[in-house]
């Protein structure tokens, strides 16, 4: 599969057939593209899924009980600062300002915006699910997601990668490559063999995981809009005076709500999200069966590289 602007891909440099597993990534830029919790937690007969989603609640967990609960800011931001941008996914927005102090500027970034959350600084369970936290902490967006499930699972995604190197007979070499051991439940090393393009080492994704670009409180806010606050209208079960405003009548004189204007008049920026959180329960368990139905992975014949 070739990219829009030709670049050279990893199928393309080594062969690799059609259908395979993995996602086909350029090999000199940035796919707009990344790792998706809401994919991976309704992955629930994915092995690889099922590891992420394990990883990501454990670190998420260590994080918000003995960092962000206590505003231990101190001891959070190096804990954190081990999160620096994933290079070797070739994933992302842009490939330049890319190190050292990115990672601590990220690190500061994650940090303030979990505990400037409700849920979080109250030490509530449902931040320690990666999904809940794309949806509800402001700050923390899909590129920032997808780079913490990047660093935290990047022994698991080197071990899909050789297992896809020995099916398609590609020559791979020995690195040592950084990953948190939600054992210890401290940053770990070890080594693993990957394949290499121009001396830089690469490691490839499950495309089953991988989304294009989206605004999942926006989603949230129409799902809500459709889903809730639609129905309490159409059932009288809101202020009567706001029917007119909300409804229309169809011919046979039931009535239908406009979904558009109530969503212009009632959605919440994402720090508010939790309103609707508390407000609707089990809310967050249908969106992310919602999220799964209407907004699959990535479509492969979209993609964009970013210079």
């Amino acid at each position: 599969m070739k990219q829009k602007n030709d670049n050279l891909t990893f199928n393309e440099h080594f062969g690799v057939p059609d259908g395979a597993d993995h996602l086909d990534i350029p090999l000199e830029s940035d796919l707009e593209a990344f790792i998706c919790p809401f994919l991976i937690v309704n992955d629930k007969k994915g092995i690889i899924s099922s590891q992420v989603n394990y990883r990501s609640g454990k670190f998420l967990e260590e994080l918000n009980t003995n960092y962000v609960k206590t505003n231990d800011r101190k001891k959070g931001i190096p804990f954190l600062s081990h999160l620096g941008e994933a290079n070797e996914y070739n994933l992302g927005y842009s490939k330049t300002n890319k190190g050292k102090g990115i990672a601590v500027e990220k690190a500061d970034t994650i940090f303030s915006a979990l505990r400037n959350n409700r849920f979080a600084k109250q030490g509530v369970s449902i931040t320690n699910e990666a999904h809940n936290v794309l949806l509800l902490v402001k700050g923390i967006g899909q590129d920032n997601m997808s780079d913490v499930l990047a660093n935290i699972c990047r022994d698991i995604f080197a071990d899909f990668t050789l297992k896809q190197c020995k099916k398609y007979n590609i020559t791979t070499s020995e690195v040592k490559i950084k990953f948190f051991n939600s054992i210890t439940k401290k940053w770990d090393y070890k080594k693993v063999q990957l394949p290499k393009y121009l001396g830089k080492h690469k490691i490839l994704l499950p495309k089953n995981i991988i989304s294009g670009s989206r605004d999942y409180s926006t989603l949230y806010n129409w799902f809500i809009s459709r889903n809730y606050i639609s129905y309490e209208i159409l059932n009288n079960k809101a202020d009567k005076s706001i029917n007119d405003k909300y409804c229309s009548k169809l011919k046979d004189g039931t009535k239908k709500a406009i979904i558009k204007r109530i969503y212009k008049d009632y959605h919440k920026p994402k720090g508010d999200l939790i309103d609707f959180v508390l407000k609707y329960q089990g809310s967050l368990l249908e969106f992310q069966i919602y999220a799964k139905e209407h907004y699959p992975s990535l479509n492969l014949e979209n993609l964009d590289n970013v210079a």
